[in-house]
């Protein structure tokens, strides 16, 4: 009987993660950024970013025009600013987790912090929120949400975002439900022949 159980435990523990991390590396030429134009998604590893204002670009770390630089991160990254609202999805439109990622001040802003907030929808219609506030330099942030649909980030001055690692939402296999509904038939009829 313990070992029936242990057995439909991991198969229900066991499902493969697959992690994704989203890093922005090698989309803009050494030492250049690429704007992006209002709600044209950037997307990489099948997830896609989608901005509301054209102050959005992916910046090369070499890039310095106009003191662009995301303090305390040396690779490329995803630059933002206050006008902005922007959208995290995974391109097929599948539930999605967000397990870290490191946000930033861009060295263009104009105060000595930022706050960041961010807005997680999840697929039942709730909402996560977590306000990063006084960031002013690279801070790495550990949310572990799952079973969302988007992630929205909003800034109260020029941002940066980097790093971000996401996983497909794991959805138990349906030969797990029926492992399960099989033990449990077999529990119950173990039951009934030792009451009989």
């Amino acid at each position: 009987m313990k070992n029936l159980i242990t057995a439909l435990f991991l198969t229900l523990s066991s499902t493969a993660v697959n992690a994704t991390l989203i890093d922005f590396e090698g989309f803009a030429d050494t030492g250049e950024r690429v704007e992006l134009a209002i709600f044209t998604p950037y997307l990489e590893e099948g997830y896609e970013f989608t901005s509301t204002h054209v102050h959005a670009a992916v910046i090369d770390s070499e890039y310095s025009t106009y003191n662009f630089n995301f303090v305390g991160n040396d690779t490329d990254w995803f630059g933002f600013s206050e006008y902005n609202t922007v959208m995290l999805t995974s391109a097929s439109g599948a539930l999605f987790d967000l397990s870290n990622l490191t946000l930033g001040i861009n060295a263009f802003a104009t105060s000595s912090s930022i706050d960041i907030a961010i807005i997680g929808n999840l697929a039942n219609g709730n909402t996560l929120i977590s306000n990063i506030t006084n960031i002013s330099t690279s801070t790495l942030v550990n949310l572990d949400w799952t079973n969302l649909l988007s992630v929205i980030f909003t800034t109260s001055d020029d941002a940066g975002i980097d790093n971000i690692n996401v996983a497909a939402t794991q959805v138990p296999a349906p030969g797990a439900f029926a492992i399960i509904a099989l033990g449990l038939a077999f529990i119950g009829f173990r039951k009934k022949s030792k009451n009989l």
